[in-house]
């Protein structure tokens, strides 16, 4: 049996497991843990999502979200991100698949270098790829 997305063995554990502390994540100091769904490729000029996470509302990241053609993660991604309970369903993702949503979206194009004054030898981006698979 799954709970909390951890498969169980019910003859091995009790059901007291289920209001243990195990699967609950404590909050701290005004700090939830996220779980990041992925990246999202849209289509140039559109809305329209060609790959990646699609959420079924835009603006209430709790109602879900499908995966469409094949997960799509950014080379820094990381399954878990702190966020500020505040900040809960405004931030969906961590923070390498939140810049290659963004930078993948450029009308630019995604390697289109926008000059910072913290580092004034940098001339150009790195070129990135997304995986199909989650990076461990």
């Amino acid at each position: 049996m799954e709970r909390h997305g951890v498969m169980v063995c019910l003859q091995c554990n009790p059901e007291q497991l289920d209001y243990s502390e195990i699967f609950e994540d404590k909050k701290e100091d005004g700090y939830i843990f996220i779980d990041c769904p992925g990246a999202t490729l849209y289509e140039p000029g559109t809305n329209n999502v060609v790959a990646g996470v699609k959420f079924h509302d835009e603006d209430d990241p709790s109602k879900g979200f499908t995966i469409v053609k094949e997960p799509v993660y950014a080379p820094t991604h990381t399954k878990r991100r702190r966020i500020k309970s505040e900040a809960l369903g405004k931030i969906r993702r961590c923070q390498g698949c939140q810049d290659y949503s963004v930078r993948m979206r450029r009308p630019e194009g995604p390697d289109f270098f926008i000059p910072s004054h913290k580092h004034p030898k940098r001339t150009k981006l790195k070129s990135v790829e997304h995986t199909s698979y989650e990076p461990k």
